[in-house]
């Protein structure tokens, strides 16, 4: 067989010791010798080999200027690593109120202490390995994989991305760069110079002493810096104690520790354990609805351990199902809530960021520490004077309108004590005084209607639109039909927004909201500084006006000052100035969100809110919410007493209160007038009285306090029609101009523009004239039956409401006289196909026109027969003057009833002898005339008895 090369079959034929034995010949091995080259083909090889050179020495040229270029940042290291050890850059950082008093003090030196890693616990070790850099004895101080892979990630992004940095990365961040370097700016330009020093850093030193100076100097969030302090911070033990599962947590805080931070997921001290399902070691595993963050996050740990084969998966899951008990927060600080709040904004700002507390800063807050202290004793001895009543717990924000400054933060009555529950059936604690209640979100009732009605505004309600306050259903029909009711249980008739609104009434705002649209309304309420209800329209639904929705005390109380601010948005504000440690100061400045909501409208609602009169039907007068200035307030009660608000404001100052408790536990019914109204009142009428309070609050005004609300020059004052009822008192209403034009002098019937619970436009009722004169008429009808009806739900007795009652006199249909009245017609709104409405309550009810048939000759005969006549009030009449006035309507059978006392003992002696007391039939009832009447007279007296004569006994 002849050798070829490229015959496989050969080569496959033959074992390797036989194409060892089997040399070819030299010509196979040399090849065949080339044919000569052209001229063009040698002139072709030179110049690529010149290009090749060329790029060789380009290549050369670029990795020595790379290799320059890392030589200076590495020779940038040198006598930087020398203070990495010492941490003699901290600096103690100090926080006042606006007086200069000191609030706290930031101690850095106080909150780090260095360990070596034979101190530290080694699940702690792997813990921090897993989860931050796995590869960190194996990589050179820089993951080039996972680099690549978030460079991958960026370019499908279109953004820079996070991750890929290696436990020596980060710490050449935090400790060796400095801040300019750390710049969120020069994110490439940083990414290069920590991929360069940690490479540097890896020759200088070895992986145990890189990892001991990261876990000495990383963050783990509430002022601790590095493992020793945090292990002390969260849980009062030594790093080498830590167990695995405070070791797994307190390994995944420094990625985010303000997100991850388990104090505020506290309940009486303790954390709780969950339980990893199966599955749970999978990218996707859901956790339960209310996990709180840092448990996730543990989780996320404790998979990667397992991943990597520190632990067990039993070992895990044990691990995260403990209950992790965590030392008391207590330190000697003023304002605690308040402190913690400015750090935390100053942790979250990208020129301060977590490292503040080490950097020599004075920081002047917003904060008067008296005022401070007043509020919260105010609130804490109500809370104590209604604990009976099953309320522990009272939160208060003091606000300074056109500046946003708070000037006081009261997140509980006590941050030192704690109350767990003694209500059977119900879990946690009913004070929880570290938690800071300003900053969480609660139910707030009702303190969301004056929003409403500025929303409604908007949308083209006035002052003078006629609201319904009615029994009404809203889809779906049936069973869970939502049908809300009054705080009273009773219904009010038609009104308007000021007393619908001083008085709290639900159903006016619940058409209000549908009228304004809930998307409308929520866009309102971002305006006006609330940061939360994100979820959509669809799912807070008409509802949200009575508190479906949950927002922060500080919020609400920022969205009033807002009203405070004559409709200009103002962010709370808590710094005024800070002061760094080389004497550099950085001013602060209020940052207006110039007319958010028009300033007309929102006179007119802190008018209706500052107006005693107007919610005396359902407060009565002088109640807490009346003070001795002038004030504008509104309540907010949740519907199962869980959470009581009342929030107010003078053209100086805004108060907001929260009352209830911490694990949301029921109250013995304490509503918002009782507890939050209280501590309003209490507070508003110390901050009057103070001279030193008065000061501050002038601040603003050049020392001049605007006393009272004061008009903007451009409302009208127009007449409105009164409507029947206790709520209708009013003649006259205020107007901004816009509502004029709208509503129309001129086009009294022009057409609002309406919007439907999802924010779509809809038509509505055509537009009542600006005075809301054409809301009724009189109407003359033939009354058919009794005016008074039984009303449903033990309401009170309705005259007037059944239509059938009556009906229209048309021509050809005889009416006797007798049955003709005049009745109120109310114009009512068209049907809507949304709504199942009976327009009744208390004391009265409304029909319309289009409700009451035409007369006809059946239901004329059915009440007054052919002949008959109208039975005559005869009551008071005597005998034969009774008997005359019957005569004269041809009824000729009479029956006369002598009644003695014994029969009308109760009216025997308001009637003269021989008065007709009672008839049957009765007064008003149609009669034939020869129908026997029955007359009731009262009988004379007898007298006393004659002497010896036994007094008769009555039976």
């Amino acid at each position: 067989m002849t050798y070829d090369p490229n015959n496989r079959r050969f080569r496959r034929s033959l074992t390797g010791r036989q194409l060892l034995r089997r040399r070819p010949p030299p010509a196979v091995i040399r090849g065949a010798a080339p044919p000569p080259r052209s001229r063009a083909a040698r002139w072709l090889a030179r110049a690529a080999l010149a290009l090749a050179l060329l790029g060789t020495l380009v290549l050369l040229a670029g990795l020595a200027a790379a290799y320059t270029a890392y030589a200076q940042l590495a020779d940038s290291l040198k006598g930087r690593l020398d203070s990495l050890s010492k941490h003699d850059t901290f600096q103690t950082t100090r926080i006042f109120d606006r007086h200069g008093v000191l609030l706290y003090e930031f101690f850095g030196a106080g909150k780090r202490t260095n360990v070596t890693l034979d101190q530290v616990a080694p699940k702690l070790i792997q813990a921090t390995i897993a989860i931050e850099d796995k590869t960190f004895y194996q990589n050179s101080g820089v993951d080039y994989e996972g680099i690549l892979k978030a460079f991958l990630r960026a370019a499908n992004a279109g953004e820079a991305q996070g991750g890929a940095s290696t436990i020596t990365q980060q710490f050449i961040k935090l400790a060796v760069l400095s801040d300019e370097e750390r710049a969120p700016d020069k994110v490439y330009q940083r990414k290069l110079t920590e991929i360069v020093l940690a490479q540097e850093l890896s020759r200088q030193y070895n992986k145990n002493e890189i990892l001991n100076f990261y876990l000495n100097e990383i963050y783990y969030g509430n002022l601790a810096y590095g493992i020793e302090a945090a292990a002390n911070v969260y849980f009062d033990t030594h790093a080498k104690n830590l167990t695995l599962a405070q070791a797994s947590l307190l390994a995944g805080l420094p990625q985010q520790p303000n997100v991850y931070d388990p104090i505020n997921y506290l309940d009486g001290g303790v954390l709780k354990g969950i339980e990893l399902r199966n599955g749970w070691l999978a990218a996707d595993y859901r956790f339960p609805s209310g996990t709180p963050p840092p448990k996730i996050r543990q989780a996320a740990v404790l998979t990667q351990m397992v991943e990597e084969g520190f632990v067990t998966e039993k070992e895990a899951r044990a691990a995260a199902a403990e209950d992790l008990r965590f030392s008391g927060q207590v330190v000697p600080l003023n304002a605690p809530h308040f402190v913690f709040y400015v750090r935390r904004l100053l942790e979250q700002n990208e020129e301060y960021g977590p490292q503040f507390a080490n950097r020599g800063l004075s920081i002047y807050t917003t904060l008067d520490l008296d005022m401070q202290n007043m509020v919260q004793e105010k609130a804490r001895e109500r809370i104590q004077e209604l604990e009976e009543r099953n309320i522990h717990n009272a939160a208060v924000v003091v606000m300074q309108p056109n500046t946003g400054q708070i000037l006081a933060m009261v997140g509980s009555i006590d941050y030192n004590s704690t109350i767990p529950t003694r209500t059977k059936g119900e879990k946690g604690n009913v004070l929880d005084g570290q938690v800071n209640v300003t900053t969480r979100e609660r139910q707030p009732g009702s303190a969301l209607k004056p929003f409403t009605y500025l929303s409604a505004m908007e949308q083209g309600m006035t002052p003078a639109t006629v609201l319904w306050d009615v029994p009404t259903e809203f889809p779906p029909f049936g069973p869970n039909s939502y049908k809300p009711v009054n705080y009273n249980g009773k219904w009010n008739g038609p009104l308007r927004i000021r007393t619908a609104l001083a008085n709290s009434l639900n159903m006016p705002a619940i058409k209000a909201l549908k009228f304004a649209g809930v998307d409308h309304t929520i866009d309102l309420l971002h305006r006006a500084g609330i940061k939360g209800l994100q979820n959509g329209a669809g799912y807070y639904g008409l509802a949200l006006t009575l508190g479906s929705g949950e927002v922060t005390p500080l919020d609400l109380t920022t969205a009033y000052n807002t009203l405070a601010s004559a409709g200009t948005s103002y962010p709370p504000m808590a710094i005024l100035k800070i002061v760094d440690s080389q004497g550099k100061t950085t001013t602060f400045s209020p940052d207006p969100h110039p007319k958010v909501i028009n300033p007309d409208y929102v006179a007119i609602i802190s008018n209706i809110l500052s107006d005693d009169d107007a919610r005396a039907p359902i407060w009565g007068l002088n109640s807490k919410l009346k003070l001795s200035r002038p004030a504008a307030v509104k309540t907010g009660t949740s519907n199962d007493w869980r959470d009581a608000w009342t929030v107010g404001y003078t053209p100086y100052v805004t108060v907001g209160v929260w009352s209830g408790n911490n694990n949301n536990e029921v109250t013995a019914k304490v509503e918002s007038l009782t507890g939050g109204g209280v501590i309003w009142h209490n507070i508003m009428e110390e901050l009057f009285k103070n001279p030193k309070f008065q000061q501050v609050l002038a601040e603003p005004y050049a020392g001049r306090l605007p006393l009272d609300f004061t008009l903007p020059a451009d409302l009208v004052r127009k007449p409105i029609c009164a409507l029947p009822g206790p709520f209708n008192k009013y003649k006259d209403e205020l107007f901004a101009p816009d509502m004029l034009k709208r509503t129309g002098m001129l086009t009294p019937t022009a057409a609002l523009a309406s919007s439907d619970a999802n924010g779509a436009t809809a038509t509505s009722t055509p537009a009542q004239s600006i005075n809301g004169c054409d809301s009724y008429t009189d109407l003359t009808v033939a009354q058919l039956g009794d005016t008074v009806a039984a009303a449903p739900d033990n309401q009170e007795q309705q005259p007037g409401l059944n239509p059938a009652n009556y009906c229209k006199p048309v021509d050809g249909v005889a009416v006797p006289d007798g049955m003709l009245t005049t009745i109120k017609v109310m114009k009512l709104p068209p049907a809507d196909p949304d709504e199942k409405v009976e327009y009744r309550w208390s004391g009265g009810g409304a029909i319309s026109a289009d409700q009451i048939p035409d007369c006809s000759d059946a239901m004329i005969a059915a009440v007054a027969p052919p002949g008959s006549v109208r039975m005559p009030d005869l009551r008071r009449f005597g005998e034969n003057q009774a008997k005359e006035k019957l005569a004269a309507l041809g009824v000729t059978n009479i029956y006369v009833d002598y009644q003695d006392r014994s029969r009308i003992p109760d009216i025997y002696d308001q009637y003269v002898p021989y008065a007709v007391v009672s008839t049957l039939p009765a007064p008003g009832d149609w009669i034939r005339p020869d129908t026997t009447v029955v007359l009731g007279v009262r009988a004379p007296d007898p007298g006393p008895p004659a002497p010896g004569v036994p007094t008769p006994v009555v039976p």
